[in-house]
């Protein structure tokens, strides 16, 4: 935060230099006389760059000239002194900042006369402070602590100067007052929080409410200057007032706002009275706040919707600029105002430092609104069927928009059959949606319209909320209409003329209108009458018959306007006129006897009816004609039916097909009496008398043994002389026993296959067929039928082995044409069809076979146990033979037979060496029993003969390893030396454990590896040289002579000198050896040198090995020096008042070397 313009900048260390230009002795110091070094000096930090802040002013007692300057880093940076005229200018801009630690902030300047130590001046404060230091020797203060002016305003310090005579020092006491100006490091505050009020909705305009004050954290008091805006409808803000350091407040509500300010001074330095009102005069400010606009609503709540308050920013009241009604639903919800206030600089311009809070406003409610409904009057129509309980489809809504129980009334109807309807609710607070339902069945006839009052009253007499309802019924059909009789009846002959009036149905409906006018139907629309759909009057349109319809019942339907309807009945009885014949109940009557029937049976009952009354109705039967047998048959009337009997048994053989025909004839009693005839068929039934009989009592057949599943083997037929098809030949049921292989149809007699047949497993089968006909239990006859059924072969079998696979031992090496084994394969056909041939497949050369046998000799070819090839490995020891039959086709067996040869050992081969010949490497040094190397031989025999055992030649010069014979491990027996032997050969022989025995013979080539085990060797170990002090630069001293027994990197040297070198005057050869001269010697200063040289090899790290040698150096002399003083140069001291001739300093010479040469 930057401080005002015109402020004092913070203090900037300026340390002013005088320096005295004067040769001569007794010299008295120069010294200030500007006021600001006592105090400070006071500079703008807008001083622009280059002008000239002060100038210094210095005396001298000795009239001495006098040169001005400036020191110190910071001091230096801004500020420049005129060395001659002692001008102070500006060098760069300032900025004012709060003192950091480490900032110098004054000079302390004390003057002592004396002369020496007794002249010379410590500064130090008495006590010391914790938050600043003073310089002992330069009297520069600083500070040492951060500084705040909220706890500290201003430091009294004492400085102690004294100076540094040891015989009696003396001292003085100074204060030093240093003031803390302050920066605006802090926010202000409100005080009382929180703020909260409420007011009620009918509270005049002006009206108040108390903000509380604000202060500035960093004053610690409170300010009651305040900038006022206040905010009207149209966005203007005019009120304000201004002091020195005021706190900025604005008022924060919803909307964005421009205030205009004005003011009567042109240069609007000073506050200006105008009307009552103070006005902003300061220009600053007064820009300021032409563009101070920001007034925002919180989420909270609506904020200072509409202006409605303003803040008073003298007195801190908050007053109500109009009218406030809480039914406002910008207002029911209360007000959430955010109140800041700001800081301003000195300069009236905002500063950064500020305070925001909230003041929450309740407006209170009272009770100053009746109850009113969303509509004056409310219209509808319902149909006079709605059901009790039934919601009118009005929107009624009634509301008091006051709250709580100002907001409590009831609502009611009045009015004429107001009973008919109810509302709810009745009881409400605030707002509700009425309901308005049916209470009573209502009728469009009796009442066809309502009109109501509806009222809303509270317990304040004029507060009362009315309505009207007016409710019109729909006028519906729901009446039906009513015959004037629920059952006409009426008699006619059946004679009665065609067109005659029957009758007249009345019915009446209590509906008005269309809906009460009716009109007739008949339900089913009779054919001998019809109706007057007007008048109702029923006329006979068709003859009547009394012996067809006794009586008609008419449905008759009496329908409305509206389509109700009601039924009626009208019953016409129809009297008898005798005009009838005797009519038989069927058209036709059947009749059944079985031959052979021992006695009389009844065979059949009919009966014919006269629908004339007695005695026309009266009826006698007769047989008027058959068929055949007419004599056998009888009738008679039993309890009003004519009964046909049989006196005599039939045979069912002698008639046609089993049936006798019969013409019956039925005659009534009038006069003259009227008759009628019927058929009668009586059909006789067969007598099982005639069993089965087969064609042939046996038959034989032969088929294939591949015949199909379902294929016809053989037809059978049976005959029987009964011609009923119950026991006739239509009657016969087949049926086979014998095999499960073959079935009969049970009627036609075909004899199929069920399955598949082998002739392998079974060649003739002999099969029992039966044939029943149609009779039950002992009645039942039976013919009986023997079948043989030979099957003939086919080629259908494949060849099988027997056995297989097979497992032989065969030495190897065996000779030609010797048996190996026999294989054996089977065929259960007959002949050819059965008859195998063998074969190797695939060919191969190391055996033969026998086709007809299956017999299998070798061939001739090698039969070598460790063959390598591995396909000739695979055929000497797999014989794979395949089998066929002599069929037509032939067929082959499904899988061949594998012969498995297990080749037996010879010991035919020598052990062979796998890793031999080979080199193998061994580091010297290593420990006896070291692991040099696995040899490794094979034997492609087996057991024995395959058996490996190694050892080494006898006669070889020195045993330094051996070799194990099981696994050809080769281990040393003593610690190698490279340096004395570098490598061996060992001869290494492989044995078979065979009888006899194969042996192989190979070199394994030991190499010895060098380690760094050898130090380097100077020779000699001391060199003695004598140079002249006076040999060139780069001069070859001494080449050293080292070595080292080990080889590669570990012999490979770099030479150093470790020691006698301090100076650096030699250097040595990093690979070369060669000591040389770095630079010229002088003997005067070191006239000898014992050099250490060091050998180091290139070994690994941290096994590095050295050698040491001694370099003995005698420096000679050469006259290369003068003579010197001791001193370069002499300086003393001396008082103004010495007398002449005094000894003031002795002068000492010296020579640097004992040089003797010429000068």
């Amino acid at each position: 935060m930057k401080p005002p313009v015109g402020a004092a900048s913070r203090l900037l260390p300026l340390l002013l230099l005088l320096e005295l230009v004067c040769p001569g002795q007794g010299n008295r110091l120069p010294y200030f006389i500007n006021y600001f070094f006592d105090t400070y000096l006071l500079i703008n930090e807008d001083t622009p760059v280059g002008s000239s802040v002060t100038q210094l002013l210095a005396r001298d007692l000795d009239n001495d000239p006098l040169v001005y300057g400036v020191v110190g880093e910071e001091a230096s940076r801004f500020f420049a002194v005129e060395s001659v005229t002692g001008v102070v200018w500006l060098r760069q801009p300032l900025d004012r900042e709060n003192t950091p630690v480490g900032t110098p902030i004054f000079i302390v300047n004390a003057t002592d006369p004396d002369q020496g130590a007794g002249g010379s001046v410590l500064y130090s404060f008495q006590p010391p402070s914790d938050f600043f230091a003073i310089d002992s020797g330069r009297g520069i203060v600083s500070v040492i602590r951060e500084l705040d002016y909220e706890v500290t305003q201003a430091y009294q310090l004492q400085v102690n100067a004294t100076d540094q005579d040891k015989n009696k020092p003396l001292s003085t006491l100074a204060n030093l007052a240093i003031i803390i100006t302050d920066v605006q490091d802090m926010d202000p505050i409100f005080i009382n929080l929180p703020y909260s009020t409420n007011i009620y909705e009918n509270s005049p305009p002006e009206g108040s409410s108390l903000l509380p004050d604000t202060v500035d954290a960093q004053e610690g008091i409170a300010h009651r200057n305040w900038k006022s805006l206040v905010e009207d409808l149209s966005g203007r803000m005019e009120t304000s007032s201004a002091i020195s350091n005021p706190l900025l407040i604005s008022l924060k509500g919803q909307g964005d706002f421009t205030l205009t300010f004005k003011s009567t001074d042109p240069d609007c330095k000073y506050p200006v009275f105008e009307d009552g009102r103070i006005i902003y005069s300061s220009n600053s400010l007064c820009n300021l706040l032409e563009r101070f606009t920001q007034i925002v609503g919180e989420s909270a709540g609506p904020g200072n919707t509409n202006s409605i308050f303003a803040l008073d920013y003298i007195s801190g009241a908050l007053t109500l600029n109009g009218p406030l009604d809480r039914e406002n639903p910008l207002y029911s919800s209360g007000f959430i105002l955010t109140v800041k206030g700001t800081e301003l600089n000195d300069d009236r311009t905002p500063s950064n430092a500020s305070v925001t809070t909230t003041f929450h406003i309740l407006v209170i409610d009272i009770n100053d609104n009746a109850p009113e409904f969303n509509s004056s009057e409310y219209s509808v129509a319902i149909t006079e069927l709605a059901q009790v309980g039934f919601a009118l489809p009005l929107f009624i809504q009634v509301q008091d928009k006051d709250e709580g129980p100002n907001s409590v009334f009831e609502v009611y109807l009045v009015g004429n059959n107001s009973n008919h309807f109810i509302i709810s609710p009745t009881s409400i607070q605030g707002k509700a949606d009425i309901r308005v339902r049916v209470a009573v069945p209502l009728d469009f006839e009796t009442i066809p319209r309502y009109e109501f009052s509806l009222f809303a009253n509270e317990s304040i007499p004029d507060h009362v909320g009315f309505a009207r309802v007016k409710i019109n019924l729909i006028n519906e059909n729901d009446n039906r209409p009513v015959f004037s009789k629920a059952l006409y009846n009426v008699s006619l002959l059946e004679n009665t003329t065609v067109g005659t009036t029957v009758l007249q149905v009345h019915a009446t409906d209590n509906d008005v209108g269309t809906y009460g006018k009716v009109s007739y139907f008949f339900s089913d629309d009779p054919d001998h009458f019809s109706l007057d759909k007007d008048t109702g009057v029923i006329v006979l349109t068709a003859r009547l018959d009394f012996e067809t319809m006794q009586r008609y019942t008419l449905t008759v339907i009496a329908r409305d306007g509206g389509g109700e309807e009601t039924t009626g009945r009208a019953r016409i009885n129809v009297l008898d006129v005798n005009d009838n014949v005797p009519t038989f109940q069927k058209e036709a009557y059947l009749g059944a006897l079985r031959e052979n029937e021992p006695s009389v049976a009844q065979v059949v009952r009919l009966r014919a009816s006269d629908e004339d009354s007695p005695p026309n109705n009266q009826i006698s039967y007769s047989i008027v004609q058959a068929s055949a047998f007419r004599e056998y048959f009888d009738i008679t009337v039993s309890e009003g039916y004519g009964v046909i009997s049989v006196n005599h048994p039939l045979d069912y053989e002698q008639l046609a097909n089993g049936v006798i025909y019969l013409t019956v004839m039925a005659k009534d009693a009038g006069n003259p009496p009227l008759n009628s005839t019927v058929p009668v068929t009586i059909e006789v039934f067969d007598e099982n008398d005639n069993p089965p009989t087969f064609s042939k009592p046996s038959y034989v057949i032969t088929v294939l043994e591949d015949i199909m599943a379902g294929a016809t083997v053989l037809f059978l037929n049976a005959t029987d002389l009964d011609k009923s098809r119950e026991y006739g030949q239509e009657s016969i049921i087949y049926s086979l026993e014998g095999s499960s292989h073959f079935r009969i149809n049970a009627r036609s007699g075909e004899i199929t296959t069920t399955s598949l047949l082998d002739r392998e497993a079974k060649s003739e089968y002999i099969l029992i067929v039966r044939a029943v006909d149609g009779g039950v239990g002992h009645h039942q006859k039976t013919g009986i039928a023997m079948v043989n059924i030979t099957l003939l072969d086919i080629n259908d079998n494949y060849p099988t082995w027997k056995d297989e696979p097979y497992f032989i031992n065969l030495v190897e090496m065996t000779p030609p044409n010797s048996d190996v084994t026999t294989v054996v394969a089977v065929d259960p056909d007959l002949g050819e069809n059965g008859t195998v041939v063998y074969s190797i497949r695939p060919p191969n050369k190391f055996y033969t076979i026998n086709s007809t046998t299956g017999k299998i000799r070798t061939s001739g070819v090698l039969l070598d146990r460790e063959n390598p090839n591995a396909q000739e490995a695979q055929l000497m020891r797999r014989i794979v033979v395949s089998v066929t039959d002599c069929g037509r086709p032939p067929l082959r067996a499904t899988s061949s037979a594998t012969v498995f040869v297990n080749l037996l050992d010879l010991n035919d081969n020598d052990p062979t060496f796998q890793n031999l010949p080979f080199v193998a490497e061994i580091a010297e040094g290593l420990p006896a029993g070291s692991s040099v190397f696995q040899v490794v031989a094979i034997d492609l025999d087996e057991g024995p003969n395959g058996q490996v055992s190694y050892r080494m030649q006898v006669g070889m010069p020195r045993m330094d390893f051996l070799i194990n014979s099981t696994s050809g491990l080769v281990t040393s027996t003593a610690v190698l030396d490279r340096e004395r032997i570098p490598e061996y050969y060992l001869r290494v022989v492989a044995s078979d454990a065979g009888a006899p025995a194969k042996s192989s013979t190979s070199t394994l080539t030991v190499k010895v590896l060098d380690v760094n085990d050898e130090n380097p060797t100077f020779y000699p170990a001391v060199y003695n040289v004598s140079l002249p002090e006076d040999v060139a630069r780069d001069f070859k001293v001494v080449r050293l002579n080292c070595t080292d027994a080990d080889i590669g990197l570990n012999a490979e040297l770099s030479y150093f000198i470790t020691g006698g070198n301090q100076d650096g005057k030699f250097s040595v050869g990093f690979r070369d050896g060669v000591v040389r001269t770095v630079v010229s010697l002088d003997r005067e200063t070191v006239a000898s040198y014992t050099l250490i040289l060091e050998a180091i090899d290139n070994g690994p790290t941290g096994n590095r090995r050295t050698g040491t040698a001694t370099v003995f150096v005698t420096v000679l002399d050469v006259n290369d020096n003068r003579p010197i003083f001791l001193q370069s140069s002499y300086e003393v001291s001396v008082p103004e008042d010495i007398p002449a001739a005094s000894s003031i300093v002795q002068a000492r010479g010296s020579s640097l070397g004992w040089d003797w040469g010429p000068p």
